[in-house]
């Protein structure tokens, strides 16, 4: 993979135009949502992925990269790389600045592209709770799966394991990832379900294990753990190769959440709107995951 860097240096732009007190009185477009994961020129994965989610819910959501490509890796040619830590820093800093997040209620969190941004944005998020209380931190902690074990640094995974997840309220992790993060085995449901048991503490109330063991034959099942409760969902296999779906339902969960959802229906919807998506997704012939037109339009069982 190939970074690629403008030819004049754009990280911090001076403005002699403007003074501070002119822009401490920006008013600002009020945003619900601030989703930080990858982004793609090409492609529905990442922010391209959740925001037409979020729009189709009605909510107002800003993104800020965390990488940047011209496509998702398994085509046969890629160009891009992660965003520099003064850029990423710089986004968030100045959406501060743009008084953008005085009425957030969520962050949505997914791929991150450096060891660099996890630090960053562990200070943030730390601060952000101590300004913010109210919002809701919901982390798709995106580290690898059984097949191809870890695909991001060791370092990057360690920050979550360490660190990152004590800030969420809201983990997605997939079987493999709750194994990581729990240092506990989570190949079957007793395994998973004590594992993700051993997450919760601190602000952290809610894990939800996607595609969790124990699942029958042509069915998906996720499984959502928090203190003294169950929930899972069952939702068809469909068997595809697109890539995005586990973001397409990180924002689905968290849009049916927002919008008063209890945890059981907006985890359930969630799931049904991704068959619909790989449903409509196969019919046009697409190699990228496409949303069908209207929400909810037809009957998802097994």
């Amino acid at each position: 993979m190939r970074a690629i860097r403008p030819t004049a240096p754009i990280g911090r732009i001076s403005r002699n135009h403007h003074n501070d007190d002119e822009l401490r009185r920006t008013s600002s477009a009020a945003i619900d949502v601030l989703s930080i994961q990858s982004q793609v020129v090409y492609g529905t994965v990442g922010n391209n992925a959740a925001l037409p989610v979020f729009g189709r819910f009605g909510i107002r959501a800003c993104a800020v990269p965390t990488v940047l490509f011209s496509n998702t890796p398994h085509y046969d040619s890629i160009h891009g790389g992660a965003i520099p830590p003064d850029w990423f820093a710089g986004y968030l800093e100045d959406l501060e600045r743009r008084r953008a997040l005085e009425h957030l209620r969520a962050v949505v969190l997914g791929y991150l592209g450096s060891p660099e941004q996890a630090e960053i944005l562990g200070d943030w998020l730390t601060d952000l709770r101590r300004r913010r209380p109210h919002v809701r931190v919901s982390i798709d902690p995106v580290l690898g799966d059984a097949d191809s074990g870890l695909y991001v640094r060791p370092e990057l995974a360690e920050h979550y394991r360490r660190r990152l997840v004590a800030c969420a309220d809201l983990i997605t992790p997939n079987h493999f990832e709750l194994g990581y993060l729990s240092e506990k085995g989570s190949d079957n449901p007793q395994d998973a379900i004590a594992a993700a048991r051993s997450l919760l503490g601190g602000r952290l109330k809610t894990v939800i294990v996607t595609s969790s063991p124990g699942a029958c034959a042509g069915e998906i099942v996720n499984l959502a753990v928090s203190t003294g409760n169950l929930v899972r969902s069952r939702h068809p296999r469909i068997d595809s190769d697109v890539k995005g779906t586990g973001d397409a339902f990180h924002a689905a969960l968290n849009a049916g959440l927002l919008c008063g959802d209890r945890l059981e229906k907006a985890m359930q919807t969630a799931g049904d709107w991704v068959v619909q998506a790989l449903r409509y997704t196969a019919a046009e012939d697409s190699g990228e995951l496409r949303f069908p037109p209207q929400l909810g339009s037809e009957d998802n069982s097994v």
